[in-house]
Parts: structure tokens; C-alpha cells; sequence
């Protein structure tokens, strides 16, 4: 499953209530805490970017890519990634 990682806001307006969105994984359901779920977009394959080279450490594990669009980027969370808890990291 793929997710668009809209605009990044350090701080969420106080009378908007978080959205909790339900992703199903192999190893069960995962609530993620979301902002707002925005509009399902169509994206051109010939679109997708690869993150680049200057992106490095952690943040670089959980971005697959970006699609450019007129108004905005598109950022592609690598979901296993994002849902992986520490104790179950590769250890090679």
C-alpha cells in the first residue's frame, strides 16, 4: 500500500482533531496518527522520482519517492519502514 505524504506542519491548528488511519500489515492492524486524509490522486508513472542522494540516515528508509505536481510534492512513505518497531529490525 502506498501513502502520499502531503505538506509537513510542525503544528496542527488546535481545534482540528488528529485522524487515526488503519493500515493492515502482516503482522496485524497499525493505527497511524494523521493530520487529514486528503483526496485519492492519479499519478503518471513517468512522474516518479527516486529520493535524492542529500536525503540520508533515517529519514531516507521511509521515503520509496515523490511525485511532482503542479501545486505540490508528493512524498511516498515506504510503509513497512515507517511500521517497523525496533526490536524487530534486520540485524545484518
Amino acid at each position: 500500500m502506498i501513502f502520499a505524504v502531503g505538506s509537513v506542519r510542525s503544528e496542527r491548528p488546535e481545534a482540528q482533531q488528529p485522524i487515526n488511519l488503519v493500515v493492515r500489515t502482516d503482522h496485524g492492524a497499525v493505527s497511524l496518527l494523521v493530520d487529514e486524509v486528503g483526496d485519492v490522486v492519479e499519478v503518471d508513472d513517468g512522474d516518479f522520482e527516486r529520493p535524492p542522494e542529500t536525503l540520508q540516515g533515517d529519514l531516507r528508509t521511509l521515503i520509496r519517492g515523490a511525485y511532482k505536481r503542479d501545486d505540490r510534492l508528493l512524498l511516498i512513505l515506504e510503509t513497512e519502514n515507517a511500521l517497523r518497531f525496533p526490536d524487530s529490525q534486520d540485524t545484518h
